[in-house]
């Protein structure tokens, strides 16, 4: 199964994230775009994972100490992937911290979910990416455009009230995203 962690933004976020990628849409030549059920943040991406697996996955998932927190999303920007480019809406890289992080530290909570994860992960042998976290939703791969695309960057906000474990498979072509476990997270008190 080809798995990863993610939050999945509320359909008016999405609506707004169609919105950006209509602006893109407009000044490429070619692309591909997420489709609107799709359009979620990543957290971990883990690639082919045995069926075994997930049950320590589940564990991992439920022992994430956060409250549901917000996250503001008010960027656009795009990874180069040789000719073309992806296209993503960006969270902001100063998002409200809580003034005690649950071991004491003042981590942003979006990290500190991801660095919990991470930890899990590692515990338990998975492969983990190490590069740095870059809190992002992709709004198009392979885009290519003859001339610079300009966005104009909304305020979003991502309210990050559930984790899921979500499986990525083809079904008749077409890409598709099935939570397959997730976690909801307490309200802030």
């Amino acid at each position: 199964m080809r798995l990863f962690i993610a939050v999945f933004p509320g359909d008016e976020v999405k609506a707004e994230l169609q919105k950006l990628q209509e602006q893109i849409r407009t000044q490429a030549d070619r692309g591909s775009f997420t489709r609107p059920e799709n359009l979620h943040l990543t957290l971990i991406f883990l690639g082919e994972t045995p069926e075994e697996k997930l049950k320590p996955l589940y564990t991992i998932i439920q022992g994430v100490k956060a409250p549901a927190f917000e996250v503001a999303f008010n960027r656009t920007g795009y990874f180069s992937q040789g000719r073309n480019e992806l296209w993503w809406a960006g969270a902001d890289p100063q998002e409200p911290v809580r003034s005690a992080d649950l071991n004491g530290s003042r981590l942003p909570l979006l990290n500190s979910v991801h660095r919990q994860l991470v930890s899990g992960l590692e515990k338990e042998g998975f492969s983990v990416d190490k590069k740095p976290f870059k809190a992002h939703i992709t709004l198009a791969r392979e885009i290519s455009s003859s001339r610079p695309i300009i966005t104009v960057n909304t305020q979003l906000t991502v309210k990050v009230d559930r984790i899921s474990l979500v499986k990525s498979e083809r079904i008749k072509g077409v890409l598709t995203y099935t939570e397959i476990f997730a976690r909801d997270l307490e309200p802030e008190s």
